[in-house]
């Protein structure tokens, strides 16, 4: 009887840790988050993940990948502009929770220096990714990750992952979490004004 007793607890904190160990992508983000921003000023979104500045210059590494329309992409080709890759997958919720935005962002910048690419890690590849991209209608450029984008990119820790390059080519935002229009906008208006 004793034996169980200790047992019960110990069992107790491993499920414990299972289960937060799952929940980074299980549910959405209702409720606001703390600022971890480094020192910025501009306007935060506690109800989206924070966009981190990098601390130091590094350049994104360049990859082509073929996009679900069978044309190309080379982020090589985006220099000069604002690139948004964003990893996601189709099971994921929080990813779904911030397609919305995502497609706003991609109406509102499309024409003003800013380039987005949806990077899918579904390793069922186009017979859930073509569904979904149909089923919310994503007009921005999608391709279905082997592997080799992650790898360059990663560790991931968690999915939906966003990254912003700069115009120059080098890394400039990332987070791990579903992301707003109030919190990507004024980052993707500094960098624009960066270049001009």
């Amino acid at each position: 009887m004793r034996r169980s007793k200790r047992v019960y607890p110990i069992f107790r904190g491993i499920i414990f840790i299972i289960l937060l160990s799952i929940a980074g992508c299980a549910s959405k983000q209702k409720k606001p988050r703390q600022s971890t921003h480094a020192k910025e000023s501009l306007p935060h979104d506690p109800y989206s993940a924070p966009l981190h500045a990098a601390s130091q210059k590094a350049k994104a590494p360049d990859f082509s990948a073929k996009l679900l329309n069978g044309k190309t992409f080379k982020l090589a080709d985006d220099r000069g502009k604002v690139v948004v890759l964003n990893f996601w997958a189709t099971w994921c919720a929080p990813c779904r929770a911030e397609t919305s935005d995502l497609i706003q962002l991609y109406n509102q910048y499309k024409n003003k220096g800013v380039a987005f690419l949806g990077i899918s890690v579904d390793k069922q590849g186009k017979s859930v990714v073509v569904p979904f991209v149909k089923k919310y209608n994503i007009p921005y450029p999608i391709t279905i990750d082997d592997g080799h984008i992650l790898k360059k990119y990663g560790p991931v820790t968690g999915y939906p992952t966003t990254y912003i390059i700069g115009p120059k080519g080098d890394l400039r935002y990332f987070t791990s979490g579903a992301i707003t229009v109030k919190e990507v906008k004024p980052r993707l208006n500094k960098l624009l004004k960066e270049e001009n």
